[in-house]
């Protein structure tokens, strides 16, 4: 081909590139130069295109380009004053990503895009060169504390609207994390089913049970569903964080929402299923008590199994006093099983049970004219009460108080006393006490004292329609007949003069004369 040929060709070949740029066309071309705040580029056309440095600036502010790269951007058949080609790579940026937001919409695919900035109700995402709109209220499935964090970040998002005569888009984080909310939750319940053992997380510690993240579902596991032993508070087995096993016992529909209950101890071996095998009924066996009520203790005799020591079982005592007093947390008692319920899963218990009934061996521990050492457990009119031993009290009758009648000692209910036994009734179940008893009886050495036709001046402590009694001195009273009274008219109360007629020192009498 001679050069005249070659010439033309070539001239056909750039007549062919002119003609193929139109205005609005994304071209490819080829940086050959940067000078200043330009860039000169070579698009194989009869000038080259200049583009501004700027519009190469990344979202950090950093310029990306070097000579040689290829790059793509917008023909809009303009020269500016040097005869250079006006290109927007920016421009080109723009249509591209309008171009790749509605491909996805129309595909329903999800795209690539960086939170640019905060603009009021939202945030602008850059898709290549184009901003779309990101309203506030889709960027997280939760309400979001501080928006500002989110900046410059980047994020798959779905296409939720286009308007293409704006060549605006409208776009959607939460829809895609919803979604995956809605799968993940599918695939967790694939797992979560009752009789499933799985691993959570402790999440959360409360008085009634502890809640436990199951990866994104939580459950329950109750108190009661920790352990077959009693425990005060779930703080004792486990903390915040812990991972521990769990078994799903049952799964509850609660209009929308699913509630998923939870238990530890049904991964153990139940204690109550050989029962029959550990204990019998009448058997006394060591245990530790671990609660106390109104009505009772409970005594667990090994993990899981424990049962109740009735009131009316702990003690041959009547109960003036709490069981707090008797007892507390922790302390070691022999018991007696009393009966099994192992459907229910009870268990009675006696403690006194595992002792010989008191009045069995009450002519042992006591014998008639012992001093013995009691403690004061009721006050009547008839008399005081006084435990002597569990389950044996004897009474002191009020005549055996004092020798004195109208001084009677003062006692309280808890007071410790000393008396002496006067009679034991054992089939009765019944012990006379007496408190006089312990001091000298006054009418022993009233002769000693006193002698007939001794005066004396005395008061006078009662008047009978059959004559008046007169006090000597403590424990000891005489009487003044009425035909005695010689003129006088006495009253309870007065002082008055009396001569001893009679003194009968085996009967307790006393007989004398007023005297003026």
């Amino acid at each position: 081909m001679s050069n005249m040929e070659k010439d033309a060709q070539s001239m056909a070949n750039y007549d062919d590139v002119f003609k193929n740029f139109g205005s609005g066309d994304i071209i490819k071309g080829k940086v050959i130069d940067i000078r200043g705040e330009d860039v000169f580029v070579d698009i194989g056309y009869k000038s080259e295109g200049i583009i501004k440095l700027k519009e190469f600036e990344d979202d950090e502010g950093n310029i990306n380009v070097k000579i040689g790269d290829e790059v793509e951007a917008l023909f809009f058949n303009k020269t500016d004053d040097d005869g250079f080609e006006i290109l927007s790579k920016a421009a080109a940026d723009r249509i591209r990503g309008w171009h790749r937001v509605v491909e996805a919409y129309k595909n329903n695919e999800t795209i690539k895009g960086r939170i640019k900035n905060l603009v009021k109700g939202g945030f602008t995402v850059k898709i290549d060169g184009f901003l779309a709109f990101l309203p506030g209220s889709q960027v997280e499935i939760k309400p979001v504390k501080n928006y500002s964090a989110y900046v410059g970040k980047e994020f798959e998002f779905k296409i939720v609207s286009i308007n293409e005569a704006k060549r605006n888009a409208v776009v959607s984080r939460r829809i895609l994390l919803e979604e995956e909310e809605r799968k993940r939750q599918e695939e967790i319940w694939q797992k979560v089913k009752e009789g499933a053992v799985l691993k959570g997380k402790v999440k959360n510690i409360t008085d009634y049970g502890i809640f436990v993240d199951l990866g994104g579902v939580d459950g329950l596991v109750h108190i009661t569903d920790m352990s077959y032993s009693r425990i005060s508070h779930p703080s004792e087995m486990v903390s915040i964080d812990d991972e521990i096993d769990v078994k799903v016992i049952k799964i509850e529909e609660d209009r929308d929402k699913k509630k998923v209950y939870l238990g530890m101890k049904q991964l153990t071996k139940d204690p109550w299923e050989d029962i029959d095998d550990k204990f019998k009924i009448d058997d006394v066996v060591k245990g530790k008590i671990v609660n106390i009520v109104d009505y009772g203790i409970f005594v667990e005799l090994e993990k899981g199994i424990e049962g109740l020591v009735h009131k009316s079982e702990i003690t041959y005592d009547k109960f003036p006093y709490k069981l707090e007093e008797l007892y507390k947390i922790g302390d070691e008692v022999d018991v007696k099983i009393t009966n099994i319920d192992k459907e229910n899963r009870r268990m009675s218990l006696s403690i006194k049970q595992t002792k010989p009934y008191p009045w069995e061996l009450v002519d042992e521990l006591f014998k008639v004219d012992d001093v013995v050492e009691g403690i004061v457990t009721g006050i009547k009119d008839f008399g005081v009460f006084v435990r002597l031993a569990e389950g044996i009290e004897g009474l002191i009758h009020e005549n055996d108080l004092s020798w004195d009648k109208d001084e009677k000692p003062q006692l309280n209910i808890g007071d410790k006393i000393k008396t002496k036994v006067l009679n034991i009734e054992k089939d009765k179940e019944r012990i006379a006490l007496g408190l006089k008893q312990l001091m000298p009886n006054p009418w022993d050495e009233v002769d000693k004292k006193y002698a007939v036709g001794d005066e004396l001046e005395v008061e006078v402590v009662s008047v009978k329609p059959f004559g008046s009694f007169v006090k000597l001195q403590k424990g000891i009273e005489g009487l003044v007949p009425k035909s005695e009274y010689n003129n006088i008219e006495p009253k309870k109360g007065d002082k008055v003069k009396i001569r001893i007629l009679r003194i009968d020192k085996d009967k307790r009498r006393l007989i004398s004369t007023f005297i003026k």
